[in-house]
Order: C-alpha cells, then sequence, then structure tokens
C-alpha cells in the first residue's frame, strides 16, 4: 500500500460505522479448544467441544470476508495443533485477508506462514513457566531464536506474578521479535485470581509508558492507550466498539462482539484488554492508535486497494 493511503481507507469504514453500517474489520477464529498446555488462568482448553472439519471451516473464513473483516486471527487453545492451519492460512490469504496466528510458541514457528505470529508471553524464565509447565519458557525461546525470519511479536499478559518484570521482559524480548505489546488479564471466573485490579493496572500503565518513552524497547502499544487504562471504567460497555470483531466460535458460533461473552458475562469495568483499547482509541480517531492497527493487523498492504 502507497504511503498515506491507509487512512483514506480506514476513514471510508470509518464513516460506513457511524452511518449505520456495523460490518467488522477484524475476526477472531478460536479453531480449536485443544492445547498442549494447561495455563492456571486460562478458561479455554477446559472447554470440551470438538473440532469442525477443514470445509467448514473454509466456508466460515468466507462468511467473515463477506461481512467485512479483512484481518483474520487463528487462536485456541493452541491453533498450531490443527493439521489443516496450512490450509486455512492459504484459503485466509486467497481471499485478500491478513493472517495472524496467536500461540504459546512451543510448536515450530517456521512450520507455518501467517503475516505474522503473535507469541504468548508470560514473563522470563521461571515466571513464564509458573502458569504454564516447567521448560515452556526456554522451548519458546528456542523456537523465536530459531525462526528469526518469521514477523513475531511478544504478546506479554500482565497479572500480579508478571506485572514488576516488564523491563526484564522488554529488555529480553526486543531482540528476539518485531515487537512487543502488553495486554491485561481479564479475571475470567474459576480461573487463578491473579488479575489486577483496574487502579493496579493504571500504575502498570504508566510504568510502560515510561520505558516507551525510552524507546530502548520495541513497544508498539499505542500512548492512547495506555493512558486510557484504569480510567472512566464505569463507561467501558458504552465506549467499547466491540461490534468491530467477528467471533467465530469452535462450535461455529459467529457473532460480532466481546470475546469474554463466549464463555460468561463480560464484566466491563474489571476489563482493561488491549484489544478493544486500540480499537476504542481507533474510533477516537487517535492517530498512534490507527498506526498500531496499519502495522500490526497489516493494514498497510497493497490487498487494501481494492477491499471494501
Amino acid at each position: 500500500m502507497k504511503p498515506g493511503l491507509f487512512k483514506p481507507y480506514y476513514l471510508y469504514r470509518f464513516l460506513r460505522w457511524k452511518f449505520g453500517n456495523r460490518g467488522p474489520i477484524t475476526a477472531v477464529a478460536k479453531v480449536t479448544n485443544r492445547c498442549n498446555l494447561e495455563c492456571d488462568h486460562c478458561p479455554w482448553w477446559k472447554r470440551d467441544i470438538p473440532d469442525l472439519d477443514t470445509e467448514e471451516w473454509l466456508r466460515l473464513l468466507e462468511e467473515a470476508r463477506k461481512r467485512g473483516a479483512i484481518h483474520l486471527i487463528f487462536e485456541g487453545g493452541e491453533p498450531t495443533l490443527r493439521e489443516d492451519l496450512d490450509i486455512l492460512i492459504d484459503h485466509a490469504k486467497e481471499l485478500g485477508m491478513l493472517v495472524m496466528v496467536i500461540t504459546n510458541g512451543t510448536i515450530d514457528l517456521g512450520k507455518y506462514d501467517p503475516d505474522s505470529y503473535w507469541v504468548s508471553v508470560e514473563g522470563v524464565g521461571e515466571t513464564h513457566d509458573k502458569n504454564r509447565e516447567e521448560g515452556v519458557f526456554d522451548k519458546m525461546v528456542s523456537n523465536l531464536k530459531a525462526n528469526r525470519d518469521v514477523n513475531k511479536t511478544a504478546c506479554v499478559t500482565l497479572h500480579r506474578y508478571n506485572a514488576p518484570q516488564i523491563e526484564e521482559i522488554a529488555a529480553f524480548f526486543s531482540p528476539l521479535t518485531d515487537g512487543i505489546w502488553f495486554n491485561f488479564m481479564y479475571p475470567y471466573e474459576g480461573a487463578k485470581d491473579i488479575a489486577l485490579s483496574p487502579s493496579q493496572q493504571r500504575d502498570v500503565a504508566e510504568r510502560i509508558i515510561d520505558l516507551k518513552d525510552k524507546e530502548r524497547y520495541k513497544i508498539i502499544n499505542s500512548y492512547s492507550y495506555l493512558e486510557s487504562v484504569g480510567r472512566n471504567m464505569d463507561k467501558k460497555r458504552e465506549t467499547c466498539p466491540s461490534f468491530l470483531t467477528l467471533l467465530i466460535d469452535v462450535d461455529s458460533t459467529m457473532k460480532q462482539g466481546c470475546t469474554v461473552e463466549q464463555i460468561e458475562d463480560c464484566k466491563c469495568d474489571l476489563c482493561n484488554a488491549g484489544c478493544y483499547g486500540e480499537l476504542t482509541q481507533a474510533m477516537k480517531l487517535k492517530l498512534d492508535a490507527l498506526n498500531f492497527l496499519k502495522k500490526t493487523m497489516g493494514l498497510e498492504s497493497d490487498k487494501l486497494l481494492w477491499l471494501k
């Protein structure tokens, strides 16, 4: 895409949203609940729902594109456990979608060819393994080093265990990845109670802003999102543009809205999730949030010249 063309495209979609066309810009495809790990804070691997077959997923991807999604996220569980993931990735690209795979990084990143990987990170060394299992950190780091040419972002979910370690995380993963994105854990019911309170999240966000100011680390969060963390929590439900995301669940259920509400009612006054936080700021036309979407969602691509 030529420099500067993203903003006109986004403004075109923005005006359509404002005038009532609430088509999604991104689709999240939960292609499996299966996982090779059993993280304490994650509710998804506990859902006993069988995987859909390849043909059904190909149909669902086509439907997502028809509804307006130009960016696709494969997640799980652990999506790389699907033997047909390469087929799904290729089909999404043929549809003109930009493809991201969220993974725990324990499986060879060179096996598939998405536009980018987002690798789940929970800390350095034992801090990462504390919520996962012993040896997972070393396996993930080995895969990152073995696939230096693969586009990858460290997706860091912050909670009580790893919040003290944010500078160490930024320093360790900056040389190994193309970017570091900090997100805040949502307190799912029945999950391990380690989520930060909104006031604690506010304090951590201020520390991330300080690190970003130093420009030594590859922190890609927008300032607009970080500055919003922990503020106006009573207005989260009315301001969150969850309609921008099309959720495709493992049972083929397809709806626009909040990821949390796939599994339980969302406590919006406790949620500072970065995914919806960045979209909220983009809907306010904050330039740094727009640039975040441009870079992380692949919206610099020439494909956007013809997408509708």
